[in-house]
């Protein structure tokens, strides 16, 4: 039976590893390190997945002099867009947008892309991996998903995941079809389709990607009628590995969020009673899920979760590995015969 070393990637970071594309593509290629001394083989296939958001702060790569000091994004935002005023005036007049958080989007995705795109490529070609790069706020491209740079197609913007193959090609754009209310659903980002997903295939079976709420089995509030799960969809496809790459922007140990009333669940419970986890154990095809983490603090924003990688043995669940420390770094390995 074919085998494949699944690695969930947890970085913690810092404002720091945005000064620069440089700085963004030692950091992870760092990571990558650590996957390599990890591998059973070389002989073996192997899966690396960084989690969801991972490139959303690439936008300020080069602008550490302006955002020295700021307190919030959207401070640092207002500082990089008051640089690039011209830029944003003609992606206004080229896409026929006003919404000012689109428009600083959309006019620094060219830069987000190049450093992503060619970090996560990299990364895939020099360590022989599968790489499911995490996330990043991208429009379509217009030239294609497998080139290094971007023109943007509109002025939507997509928590997009791209996936790469040993010899460093863009195999699968992914966007995410659900909005976390109160998180992304303020942003102005634009939903994916369910109908858009797709399995890309490997050595060790049908791959696909869920960006992270993605794979929940139910939506967090009861106003959210366009909520899909898209487990099932993934599962129709054949897809026998699943990458579920995350970014938890509550506190893990403390009241979810969005209890009912009555409810007393804390975010880590409500992860495992309406997460993936517990719709796996309804999938008939999909057997692994590699869902790592972000971690640690950028401006004011804060991410923290343990990752995990999951198997599924017929309506049976069980964690095969699982971060010690949900606010610290790591690195998650588990082989496994598909």
């Amino acid at each position: 039976m074919p085998e494949v070393d699944l690695f969930a990637v947890q970085p913690r970071i810092e404002l720091g590893d945005y000064e620069s594309a440089g700085a963004f593509a030692a950091r992870h290629r760092h990571l990558a390190e650590r996957v390599a001394a990890m591998r059973s083989s070389p002989d073996v296939p192997a899966l690396a997945v960084w989690p969801e958001m991972v490139g959303a702060f690439l936008g300020l790569a080069g602008a550490a002099d302006v955002v020295r000091g700021c307190r919030s994004t959207d401070e640092a935002m207002r500082r990089i867009a008051l640089r690039m005023l011209p830029r944003l005036a003609g992606t206004a007049v080229r896409h026929r947008v006003l919404e000012t958080r689109r428009l600083v989007l959309t006019t620094l995705a060219p830069t987000v892309w190049a450093a992503y795109h060619a970090t996560f490529s990299s990364i895939a070609r020099d360590f022989g991996l599968w790489v499911v790069a995490g996330s990043a706020l991208l429009p379509r491209n217009a030239l294609g998903d497998d080139v290094p740079r971007l023109r943007p197609s509109d002025a939507r913007v997509f928590n997009t995941s791209l996936t790469f193959a040993p010899d460093g090609r863009c195999v699968a754009a992914t966007r995410k079809v659900n909005l976390v209310p109160t998180q992304e659903d303020v942003l102005s980002l634009s939903p994916g389709s369910a109908g858009d997903l797709s399995v890309v295939e490997t050595p060790f079976g049908p791959l696909g990607t869920l960006v992270c709420y993605d794979g929940f089995v139910e939506p967090h509030t009861s106003s959210e009628p366009g909520f899909t799960a898209c487990g099932p969809v993934l599962d129709a496809l054949g897809a026998v590995v699943v990458a579920q790459p995350s970014a938890n922007a509550w506190a893990w140990d403390a009241p979810w969020a969005f209890n009912e009333p009555g409810e007393t669940l804390l975010r880590s419970d409500q992860w495992f009673a309406e997460g993936f986890a517990a719709q796996l154990r309804s999938l008939r095809s999909v057997r692994w899920c590699v869902n790592p983490q972000l971690v640690g603090t950028v401006l004011d924003n804060v991410f923290e979760a343990p990752s995990l990688i999951l198997e599924r043995s017929g309506s049976d669940v069980r964690v095969l590995a699982r971060a010690a420390d949900p606010r610290g770094e790591d690195v998650l390995h588990a082989r496994v015969r598909t």
